[in-house]
Protein backbone atom coordinates (compact mmCIF):
# COMPACT_ATOMS: atom_id res chain seq x y z
CA UNK A 1 0.00 0.00 0.00
CA UNK A 2 1.18 3.46 -1.12
CA UNK A 3 1.87 6.37 1.43
CA UNK A 4 -1.36 8.75 0.68
CA UNK A 5 0.35 11.90 -1.46
CA UNK A 6 1.63 14.81 -0.59
CA UNK A 7 -0.06 17.98 -1.22
CA UNK A 8 1.62 21.49 -1.73
CA UNK A 9 -0.61 23.88 0.52
CA UNK A 10 1.01 26.90 -1.08
CA UNK A 11 0.53 26.42 -5.45
CA UNK A 12 3.88 25.04 -6.31
CA UNK A 13 2.75 26.97 -9.99
CA UNK A 14 3.27 30.38 -7.91
CA UNK A 15 6.69 29.47 -6.63
CA UNK A 16 7.94 32.83 -7.34
CA UNK A 17 4.63 34.96 -5.91
CA UNK A 18 6.10 33.36 -2.68
CA UNK A 19 9.51 33.55 -2.53
CA UNK A 20 8.55 37.35 -3.18
CA UNK A 21 6.72 37.28 0.17
CA UNK A 22 9.43 35.42 1.99
CA UNK A 23 8.93 31.81 1.79
CA UNK A 24 12.59 31.08 0.77
CA UNK A 25 15.12 29.33 2.14
CA UNK A 26 13.83 27.36 5.67
CA UNK A 27 10.43 28.75 4.71
CA UNK A 28 10.67 27.55 1.10
CA UNK A 29 7.10 26.69 -0.04
CA UNK A 30 8.37 22.55 0.00
CA UNK A 31 8.38 23.01 3.88
CA UNK A 32 4.34 23.10 3.33
CA UNK A 33 3.21 19.86 2.49
CA UNK A 34 0.86 17.61 3.88
CA UNK A 35 -0.23 14.11 3.01
CA UNK A 36 -4.04 13.67 2.26
CA UNK A 37 -6.04 10.74 1.01
CA UNK A 38 -5.73 10.05 -2.85
CA UNK A 39 -9.87 10.76 -2.94
CA UNK A 40 -9.41 13.93 -0.92
CA UNK A 41 -6.13 14.79 -2.49
CA UNK A 42 -8.22 14.47 -5.79
CA UNK A 43 -11.47 16.54 -4.62
CA UNK A 44 -8.69 19.50 -3.77
CA UNK A 45 -7.95 19.51 -7.27
CA UNK A 46 -11.41 19.25 -8.62
CA UNK A 47 -11.02 15.45 -9.68
CA UNK A 48 -11.70 12.12 -8.43
CA UNK A 49 -14.60 11.00 -6.38
CA UNK A 50 -17.46 13.62 -7.46
CA UNK A 51 -18.57 13.75 -3.71
CA UNK A 52 -15.95 14.47 -2.16
CA UNK A 53 -15.60 17.33 -4.87
CA UNK A 54 -18.82 18.83 -4.27
CA UNK A 55 -17.42 19.94 -0.75
CA UNK A 56 -14.77 21.95 -2.47
CA UNK A 57 -16.15 25.43 -3.50
CA UNK A 58 -13.06 25.69 -5.85
CA UNK A 59 -10.20 23.69 -6.80
CA UNK A 60 -7.79 24.34 -4.13
CA UNK A 61 -4.68 26.47 -5.74
CA UNK A 62 -6.75 29.07 -7.22
CA UNK A 63 -9.49 29.41 -4.23
CA UNK A 64 -6.04 29.51 -1.99
CA UNK A 65 -4.37 32.40 -4.40
CA UNK A 66 -7.62 34.07 -5.11
CA UNK A 67 -7.83 34.88 -1.37
CA UNK A 68 -3.92 36.02 -1.24
CA UNK A 69 -4.93 38.20 -4.10
CA UNK A 70 -8.12 39.58 -2.43
CA UNK A 71 -6.04 40.24 0.54
CA UNK A 72 -3.34 42.18 -0.74
CA UNK A 73 -5.12 44.52 -2.67
CA UNK A 74 -7.45 45.22 1.27
CA UNK A 75 -4.24 45.67 2.37
CA UNK A 76 -3.00 47.71 -0.40
CA UNK A 77 0.09 46.58 0.03
CA UNK A 78 2.36 43.11 -0.28
CA UNK A 79 1.25 40.63 2.28
CA UNK A 80 3.90 39.37 5.27
CA UNK A 81 4.66 35.90 5.49
CA UNK A 82 2.77 35.42 8.15
CA UNK A 83 -0.41 36.92 6.74
CA UNK A 84 0.01 34.68 4.29
CA UNK A 85 0.31 31.59 6.86
CA UNK A 86 -2.55 32.67 8.30
CA UNK A 87 -5.03 33.08 5.60
CA UNK A 88 -3.47 29.91 4.41
CA UNK A 89 -4.30 28.02 8.01
CA UNK A 90 -7.93 29.36 7.87
CA UNK A 91 -8.54 27.46 5.02
CA UNK A 92 -6.53 24.47 5.68
CA UNK A 93 -9.05 24.60 9.01
CA UNK A 94 -12.48 25.12 6.79
CA UNK A 95 -11.45 22.06 4.81
CA UNK A 96 -10.25 19.68 7.35
CA UNK A 97 -6.58 19.54 5.88
CA UNK A 98 -4.27 18.37 8.32
CA UNK A 99 -2.06 21.11 9.67
CA UNK A 100 1.13 18.27 9.90
CA UNK A 101 3.80 19.46 7.87
CA UNK A 102 6.21 17.53 5.79
CA UNK A 103 9.16 18.16 3.30
CA UNK A 104 7.92 17.79 -0.23
CA UNK A 105 9.83 18.57 -3.47
CA UNK A 106 10.12 20.32 -6.72
CA UNK A 107 7.89 18.34 -9.44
Amino acid sequence: MSKAPKHHVLPEEFRAWFEKRGFRGDMDIDKFCVRLEQAHHQAIHGGGNWRSGRTWPNEWNRMIMEALREAEVEAGRMLTRNEVLNIVASRMKRYDIPMKFIQGGRR
